[in-house]
């Protein structure tokens, strides 16, 4: 028993350090060119690669937390429900962005755009809009 609960440790451990590993800019993860290896990505990649936000950020700098365990978490959330989706050809003919991604996307908005922002305050508040209810052909057309 005590030798099952050590391996399972380990694996938890290693498992852990795997999905941290994720968020290493070297590796690349978060590049368009890594997002776009996926062919339903192909107008998102497109579009990003067309507007000003490719100087300046990644995709995972608007689409993934920016918290290390919390990033990684998710970025190994979603990547693991992306290849399940392209294995099972089961990809959306339109990819939409789910409710917990719209509130990373507006957090990430916040935290590039925070001095501008400070003036205007989050567009959320009071039933307002997220900044891409508006900003919508940034970085994507739809």
């Amino acid at each position: 028993m005590k030798k099952k609960l050590l391996w399972l440790v380990g694996f938890a451990f290693v498992s852990f350090a795997l999905m941290l590993l994720t968020k290493v800019p070297a590796l690349g993860l978060d590049k368009a060119e890594f997002c776009g290896q996926c062919h339903a990505m192909d107008e998102q990649v497109d579009t990003y690669l067309h507007s000003a936000h490719r100087l300046g950020a990644t995709c995972g700098d608007c689409h993934i937390p920016h918290g290390l365990v919390y990033g990684a978490t998710y970025k190994a959330y979603t990547g693991t429900r992306d290849v399940v989706a392209v294995l099972t050809d089961t990809t959306p003919q339109e990819i939409r962005v789910t409710k917990l991604g719209q509130d990373i996307l507006q957090e990430n908005c916040l935290r590039c755009h925070g001095e501008f922002l400070a003036q205007v305050g989050d567009t959320r508040k009071n039933d307002g809009k997220y900044c891409f209810d508006c900003h919508r052909s940034t970085p994507h057309q739809k």
